[in-house]
């Protein structure tokens, strides 16, 4: 892990670090590297296996620190696909394990790709929940009340299915939270949903929700709730 972190902030040093989004990524990426190992902890997985879990958590966004410097921006659209090319940067760092390659590749895609073996799919799914967990550990500021109701994302969640992207909502906070809300149908580990349920995360983004006048909002309290529940006591 030692001459992972040096390789990692010997690039990340080549980067203006008093930009926003650079330093922001920065510590995204080292409390995903908390997540993961806590994860893999759970998972009762191997020194070996367990380091890395680790590694495949601190080099997935390492393509972060270039998209924003490039074109101050994390949209993808705007930018580059920075899975894809976190494993190309990797590549060019030295880095051939394939499993650190693989998972980075597709960290930020729907789905990993059902050719990848089983303990290919077990890292690639280690790091996803990582990210995710981060995504909804960290604090999401007060809703604007003018938002407009998502109802397509309020019918994904109480089918228990991930919010999909619309770009018709993108300045809709409502809509953001809601899809948050939702990478919880797409987390894989019971660890993942111990941790989600101790710190609270899930159910401060539902508080928000709360004076917002949404007829179906005790509904989602209750599928959200039952389903950590339910995983939990997988």
């Amino acid at each position: 892990m030692e001459e992972a972190l040096k390789i990692f902030n010997n690039y990340y040093d080549t980067f203006d670090k008093t930009l926003d989004g650079v330093h922001r990524k920065y510590d995204h990426t080292m409390r995903v590297v908390i997540y993961a190992k806590k994860i893999a902890k759970g998972l009762n997985l191997n020194d070996e296996d367990y380091e890395l879990a680790s590694l495949c958590a601190l080099y997935h966004d390492i393509a972060r620190f270039k998209q924003w410097s490039d074109y101050n921006t994390f949209e993808d659209a705007l930018s580059f696909d920075h899975g894809d090319m976190g494993e190309s940067i990797l590549k060019d760092l030295g880095i051939k394990d394939e499993i650190i390659l693989k998972s980075t590749r597709v960290h930020n895609k729907i789905s990993v790709p059902s050719e990848f073996s089983e303990r290919e799919k077990l890292f690639c799914d280690i790091t996803r929940d990582a990210d995710k967990l981060d995504n909804l550990c960290v604090k999401f500021s007060k809703l604007d009340d003018s938002d407009l109701i998502p109802k397509e994302a309020i019918d994904s969640l109480l089918n228990k299915e991930m919010v999909k992207n619309n770009e018709n909502y993108k300045n809709n906070r409502l809509f953001h939270l809601l899809r948050e809300i939702g990478f919880i149908f797409e987390l894989n580990f019971k660890e993942s949903f111990k941790i989600i349920k101790e710190d609270g995360c899930i159910q401060r983004r539902l508080d928000l929700m709360k004076d917002l006048n949404i007829p179906e909002y005790e509904k989602i309290v209750k599928v959200c709730n039952d389903y950590i529940e339910e995983r939990i006591s997988e």
